[in-house]
C-alpha cells in the first residue's frame, strides 16, 4: 500500500485478539460499512478492490455506491473458500467415531448424533467444534475454518455457542458452523 501514491487503507477487525492494537494493526472494531466509508471518505473517483463472499460484496457495492463510487471502479473476486473437504466422509480409510484421546469429565459435552458421540469440550484442546470432531473421527465437511463458506453448516438439535472469529453471514436458523464456533453449554450437533 505504501508504494501507491494515493494508496490508502483502513482495516476494520471484528473480535481483535488480545495482541491487536489499534492505530497499529487495524483502524477500527466491527465490519466494513457505509459509516467507516463516510468515516475514511472514500473519494468517487476512487479505484476500490474488494474480496469476500458474495453477500459482503453486494452490501459493499450498494454502501460504495452510496457515497458516490462509480460501479466500474469497484472491483470485486469473489472468495468462497477453496474447494470442500471431507475428511471421512468421501474418499478416506475411514475410522469409526470415538472418544478423544484426552477426554476429561468437566466442561460442556458436545454430542454428535449420528456418529453416537459425547465428548466433553476443553478449551485449552480446541478452537472450534470441529477440532473437537476430528479428534474424534467424526466426518465432517469443511473449507475455509472461519465461517466464511458455511461447507460445515450443520444442525443444532439444542445447546448453544459462540463464534470466534465471527463468520461474515450467520447460519440459517437451527443450524451452526461447527468451523468457528465453540459450545456454552452442553449441544447436541447433527453430525
Amino acid at each position: 500500500m505504501r508504494a501507491l501514491t494515493h494508496g490508502q487503507s483502513f482495516i476494520c477487525y471484528s473480535r481483535p485478539g488480545s495482541p491487536d492494537k489499534i492505530g497499529e494493526d487495524f483502524d477500527a472494531t466491527g465490519h466494513l460499512s457505509r459509516s467507516v466509508f463516510d468515516q475514511v471518505g472514500v473519494p468517487g473517483e476512487a479505484d476500490v478492490y474488494l474480496c469476500g463472499p458474495t453477500r459482503f460484496m453486494a452490501e459493499m457495492k450498494e454502501a460504495l455506491a452510496a457515497v458516490g463510487v462509480a460501479q466500474q471502479r469497484i472491483h470485486v473476486e469473489i472468495f468462497n473458500g477453496s474447494e470442500s473437504m471431507t475428511p471421512g466422509v468421501v474418499g478416506a480409510a475411514t475410522r469409526a467415531p470415538h472418544l478423544p484421546q484426552d477426554d476429561a469429565d468437566t466442561g460442556p459435552l458436545v454430542s454428535f448424533a449420528r456418529s453416537g458421540i459425547a465428548a466433553h469440550w476443553k478449551a485449552s484442546a480446541y478452537q472450534s467444534i470441529l477440532e473437537l470432531a476430528e479428534a474424534c473421527d467424526v466426518p465432517v465437511r469443511w473449507s475455509c475454518r472461519t465461517g466464511v463458506c458455511h461447507n460445515c453448516e450443520s444442525g443444532l438439535v439444542s445447546g448453544a455457542v459462540v463464534y470466534g472469529p465471527e463468520p461474515l453471514d450467520q447460519p440459517a436458523g437451527g443450524n451452526v458452523l461447527v468451523c468457528c464456533s465453540q459450545p456454552i453449554r452442553d449441544v447436541v450437533i447433527d453430525l
